[in-house]
């Protein structure tokens, strides 16, 4: 599959859509403790069932959302974070994410992830 057919196929999957603790405001830090922005929801394939990304508001007023290429991620609830492994000096290099670019997680892009093969 070419690199369009498979960007075509991804979906937007806004925090506001997914079960706790990802709902609350959620600090994304790298793996050395330095908060990089807000999570701000993911970008699936629902073909392949997988997370591709994580759309992370660098903004601090107005969004600067980014895509973070979907790396090792732990979820610390009491602290209100999660933890990506990544390097601080990653940071510069990720694609801004603009929310047009991606059509928004539906109700059939469910059915296709849970009974494709």
């Amino acid at each position: 599959m070419d690199d369009e057919t498979r960007t075509s196929q991804l979906r937007f999957l806004d925090n506001s859509r997914l079960e706790s603790p990802l709902v609350e405001p959620l600090d994304v830090c790298t793996q050395t403790g330095t908060k990089i922005g807000t999570f701000d929801g993911v970008v699936v394939d629902p073909v392949e069932r997988r997370v591709r990304y994580l759309v992370v508001d660098r903004g601090r007023v107005f969004h600067k959302r980014c895509l973070i290429p979907m790396a090792a991620a732990r979820v610390d609830a009491a602290h209100h974070e999660l933890r990506i492994d990544v390097d601080d000096t990653d940071t510069n290099a990720w694609e801004r994410f603009d929310p047009v670019t991606f059509p928004t997680f539906s109700d059939e892009d469910l059915v296709t992830a849970m009974f494709s093969t």
